[in-house]
């Protein structure tokens, strides 16, 4: 498997990458009690990056009724009021590991999530770079779409609460609001493009869900995540594998676009259509600092932000993540590798209980480390010691049951 191009790590969500997916009839997401020190590598963790990406959800927290539930799918998540004692602590610089590690052991605790599943998987994903120029011309003749004058936006939760901020886009045909055509029936308007770039480098943009696109006079812009057309994601890598276009060794990013550029553009284009999802954007002014907006809303923290099923997980939850992880781009086997990460972000293939998606951050290194992820977890979600009590039994006492 080769994480977001087999897997389907796909955008979107109103801010990034939330999609319509089915619910389960069971949001419970099962979570025994456990200490600190049943963390393993607990003190050689990266908390200094969760705490800066934790505040981030704080931001978003603090403008919100502290007695509105944090979420209505995940049973866990407690209400707003729950986290604000732990968000007003957080504020200030922390210079050390050691100092972020203090904080999260002073006002959180931690409970193991799931941990009789029978799997779990981690993979990754990545903000791309790409090169792009106002006008088409050979070699960048692909638009970077704008929506189209007929795609409808609806918000779901307008019509069933129950929905929450979910989005789905859609055209009106004969007074019905339609499905918006798949991939190979798009034809987009060059006057709403957003630049125009290599058709590979268009395809996996749209695949991520936001880029940074830079033009030779020098401006910078994100492409940020502005629709789809709903339609299924399909793995243009699991197709050419399967058409024995390449070998499972060639099927990250690199080695695709490279089978694209022998290929020619007509068997290029019939390979990326079977993907019918289709991805439009918008036009942002780029902080390269800050990462792209996760589906919380705020932006994502390179190796500190993970994608999560919000069914089972609320977004600004810490958790605790015990897996492998590339070194280097095209590592497969990885390295031990135990961090925090803040649930700020989903995604189409990101459903079940222990499912992540981590974001790595931006550029090629980012890219090939993403591509490169995919491995089984252990998780700890991490909840503030009030509400932590009254989900879960004290270790003690599950310990002392018969």
């Amino acid at each position: 498997m080769f994480a977001w191009l087999l897997a389907a790590c796909d955008p979107n969500s109103e801010s990034w990458r939330d999609v319509l997916a089915p619910q389960p009839d069971d949001f419970e997401t099962p979570l025994v009690a456990a200490e600190f020190e049943d963390l393993p590598g607990w003190d050689a963790a990266d908390a200094v990056s969760a705490l800066a990406a934790f505040r981030k959800s704080c931001e978003k927290w603090v403008a919100s009724d502290v007695d509105r539930p944090v979420t209505s799918r995940a049973s866990y998540g407690g209400k707003i009021a729950d986290w604000t004692p732990a968000c007003e602590a957080a504020g200030g610089d922390v210079a050390t590991q050691d100092a972020a590690r203090a904080y999260f052991e002073a006002w959180f605790s931690p409970l193991e999530v799931a941990p009789n599943a029978d799997t779990s998987k981690l993979t990754g994903y990545f903000e791309p770079e790409l090169m792009a120029r106002r006008a088409p011309e050979p070699g960048f003749d692909a638009a970077i779409p704008g929506p189209p004058d007929d795609l409808v936006s609806v918000n779901l939760g307008d019509f069933d609460e129950s929905l929450g901020t979910r989005r789905f886009w859609g055209q009106v045909k004969g007074g019905r609001l339609r499905l918006y055509p798949p991939r190979a029936d798009i034809v987009d308007d060059p006057a709403r493009a957003l630049g125009f770039a290599d058709p590979g480098d268009v395809f996996y943009l749209q695949i991520q869900g936001s880029g940074r696109v830079s033009f030779p006079d020098g401006e910078t812009i994100r492409a940020a995540f502005a629709a789809h057309n709903n339609r299924p994601f399909g793995s243009i890598a699991r197709y050419l594998i399967d058409q024995g276009e390449i070998t499972r060794s060639q099927a990250g990013m690199s080695g695709v676009k490279a089978w694209m550029a022998a290929a020619g553009s007509l068997r290029a284009q019939h390979a990326m259509n079977q993907n019918p999802r289709y991805v439009w954007f918008r036009a942002e002014t780029l902080d390269p600092a800050l990462g792209p907006k996760g589906a919380q809303g705020v932006p994502l923290t390179p190796m500190a932000s993970m994608a999560v099923d919000p069914n089972f997980h609320p977004y600004g939850a810490p958790i605790f993540i015990d897996t492998r992880a590339p070194v280097e781009p095209g590592d497969w086997e990885g390295a031990p590798f135990q961090t925090l990460v803040i649930a700020q972000d989903t995604g189409g293939a990101i459903t079940g209980v222990r499912r992540g998606d981590l974001f790595f951050g931006w550029g090629d290194e980012a890219g090939g480390r993403a591509s490169s992820m995919n491995h089984e977890m252990r998780m700890w979600t991490l909840l503030p010691k009030s509400l932590a009590a009254q989900i879960a039994p004290q270790k003690a006492e599950i310990e002392a049951q018969p």
